[in-house]
């Protein structure tokens, strides 16, 4: 107990130092979008307007850690393509146990491949193409009439990121609290950078509904580059509300309806729905229909004005969910695809005995 309690002061003593040093350092407005973004397919396809829906699910964590308090014997792999394949994301959730309490695990990773770098491709001649003869435009870092491009001279660079999300619960005068911790490694070309951050989850019903709160980033996330650069990304507050009717006399059949509002000091003054100064609110809405608990359909709009649709298909012991969100961007590029699969460990470790007894 001891040495549990020495990590977690530990840890906070860790984030109190970090945000000491970001009143030296660099306020941005990104870097921890890998936890946002990267998601399984059902969360994605309700346009991630699940900070109230309790589903059960170890990704559903990464939305509202609160809800590490269902306990999920399986294990959910997630794959999401964006930007007609260009960066591709992958998820694996699965849940531990200590002293007989859950714990929601989540590993994530995002990859950049073959990112053109041109900054050394630039023969910075001047008009007559010539070096060092100081006409106009030489040197200037503009391609002038004359000059040209060394393709000789282009390389190509990439960009990773890996996530670790855990999440616990933790009572708290009563009242149940979600705590999600989470640590990001980021690489882009030749530099890297290290950080961690704290998210905080609430979860209350009444009567039908159910009000989920989520501080992220608190009390600041860091990153910390090779350079000794320091980027301190601000807390922001997601508030959702669900509830569960059915509006239609077919058996089996329930719809959920949910939305959401995010809330964050940024500064965003073009994709931002509503801006108030410094502050952004943005909402995402969702719509789910399950039917005998076992085929789902689904559709929403995310925060960035996203339409999310998706489908999900349930079967002893795995579940398969699929999910399409539309962009503003035309073409193939804008559109992206999940495919989350979902497997039982109670029917992997019978599918493995029966495979052992023949």
């Amino acid at each position: 107990m001891n040495l549990k309690k020495n990590m977690v002061y530990r840890i906070l003593s860790l984030l109190c130092s970090l945000s000491i040093l970001f009143g030296e350092g660099v306020w941005v407005y990104y870097g921890w979008e890998l936890f946002e973004h990267v998601t399984d397919a059902r969360t994605a396809s309700l346009g991630r307007a699940t900070t109230a829906y309790p589903y059960k699910s170890t990704s559903s964590s990464l939305v509202n850690p609160v809800f590490s308090s269902e306990p999920v014997q399986n294990i959910s792999i997630t794959h999401q393509s964006r930007f007609a394949g260009i960066v591709n994301s992958d998820l694996i959730g699965f849940q531990l146990e200590q002293n007989e309490k859950p714990m929601h695990l989540n590993l994530i990773y995002e990859g950049v491949g073959q990112i053109p770098d041109t900054r050394s491709m630039l023969l910075d001649w001047g008009q007559d193409g010539q070096f060092g003869t100081n006409d106009p435009g030489e040197g200037n870092g503009v391609l002038d009439e004359g000059e040209r491009l060394d393709k000789d001279q282009l390389r190509y660079f990439s960009q990773h990121q890996i996530g670790f999300h855990g999440a616990v619960i933790r009572m708290v005068q009563g009242l149940p609290i979600g705590i999600g911790f989470k640590v990001l490694s980021y690489s882009l070309d030749d530099h890297f950078a290290l950080g961690i951050g704290l998210d905080l989850g609430f979860q209350k019903r009444i009567k039908k509904t159910n009000i989920g709160i989520v501080l992220r980033n608190m009390p600041a996330s860091g990153l910390i580059w090779d350079s000794g650069t320091v980027e301190g990304t601000a807390s922001s507050i997601a508030i959702g509300a669900h509830h569960p009717f059915m509006p239609i006399n077919i058996p089996s059949f329930v719809l959920h309806s949910m939305i959401n509002m995010n809330g964050t000091v940024s500064n965003r003054h073009l994709d931002s729905q509503l801006r108030i100064g410094s502050l952004s609110l943005d909402s995402a809405l969702g719509l789910e229909g399950i039917y005998k608990d076992k085929l789902s359909v689904r559709m929403g709009r995310n925060s960035v004005n996203n339409s999310t649709g998706g489908l999900g298909v349930k079967w002893e012991g795995f579940e398969v969910d699929y999910a399409f969100l539309t962009s503003n961007v035309s073409g193939e590029m804008g559109k992206h695809h999940l495919i989350s699969l979902t497997l039982s460990l109670d029917w992997i470790l019978s599918r493995v005995s029966a495979v052992q007894q023949d």
